[in-house]
């Protein structure tokens, strides 16, 4: 198990099927973090790669797509939220696909989901020994995918949360303030990906006018995306970082119901880190004689 060196999972919707590619390589070759931080998709692989359930991230991001119940203006109508989340969170975990409570809550790994307080505007970061398996995965897990406009905020202790990634879509600082001096990202955009203002400022002031700090942290969104993105590439030429990034051209939506479409992108997402593990494993050794000379 790698020691002071985070692994950080960024969202993104379908495209969590790349990382569900990536985390299945790692899985295959022994490779294991003490420390995971994950935001919204990223958080609900990085649950499953926590609880040592090699393949359950494939199934669902890609084998149970084309249920009616997974995501739809149905469920929108139905219970408030385009994806199905009692699906996603109850129906899959406890029957479908079951989810190895026991293994993910007793695991030594610090693992850490990103949510968006409502009121506060801020990013709140939850440790998965903070609550009984069952609610985070209920609950916590619930939130940090819980889109604004397409789904409701999800109530944790008296306050309501959204998904993690408006406020903190790639949380490396809090890594390293974790006291995670080297990190590996795994992101869900092509190199060179920059996010642009959103064009749907008018639906924040409608949707969540209840929420006057929420609103202006998203719509400046965008501007702390790109800055964060120009930070870890700072970071990884410097050595500090290793990114594991779709090299070929992402084809698929945040929203994306297309099965085969995610299929090869899970396993885009498992070959092109399989191709580059040599390349990590020099990097490891690189800053293990960093912090042998430090």
């Amino acid at each position: 198990m790698l020691q002071n060196i985070g692994l950080i999972l960024e969202g993104g919707g379908m495209r969590g099927a790349y990382t569900a590619g990536v985390l299945d390589a790692f899985f295959d070759n022994g490779i294991k973090f003490s420390y995971i931080i994950g935001v919204s998709a990223g958080a609900n692989n990085g649950a499953n790669f926590v609880a040592e359930q090699r393949g359950r991230s494939k199934k669902v991001f890609v084998d149970h797509v084309r249920d009616e119940r997974y995501m739809g203006l149905k469920n929108l109508i139905r219970e408030g939220s385009y994806f199905g989340m009692d699906f996603l969170f109850d129906l899959l975990p406890n029957k479908l696909e079951p989810f190895d409570y026991e293994t993910f809550y007793n695991s030594p790994v610090c693992f850490k989901v990103c949510v968006t307080d409502c009121e506060s505007g801020q990013p709140v970061y939850i440790e998965h020994k903070d609550y009984n398996p069952r609610f985070f995965m209920e609950k916590v897990l619930r939130a940090s995918s819980s889109l604004p406009f397409i789904s409701q905020p999800v109530e944790i202790d008296g306050r309501k949360y959204l998904d993690g990634g408006m406020t903190d879509s790639i949380p490396i600082n809090k890594a390293i303030e974790d006291g995670n001096p080297y990190n590996v990202i795994v992101l869900t955009r092509n190199k060179g990906y920059r996010k642009e203002p959103s064009r749907f400022n008018f639906l924040t002031k409608i949707f969540l006018r209840k929420f006057p700090e929420l609103i202006k942290r998203i719509n400046n969104r965008y501007l702390r995306y790109n800055k964060c993105l120009d930070y870890i590439e700072q970071l990884e030429r410097a050595g500090r970082v290793f990114i594991f990034r779709p090299v070929k051209k992402i084809v698929v939506e945040r929203l994306e119901r297309d099965i085969e479409k995610l299929r090869q992108l899970y396993e885009q997402g498992y070959d092109e880190t399989i191709k580059r593990l040599n390349d990590f494993k020099d990097w490891l050794d690189d800053i293990s004689r960093d912090s042998t000379t430090g």
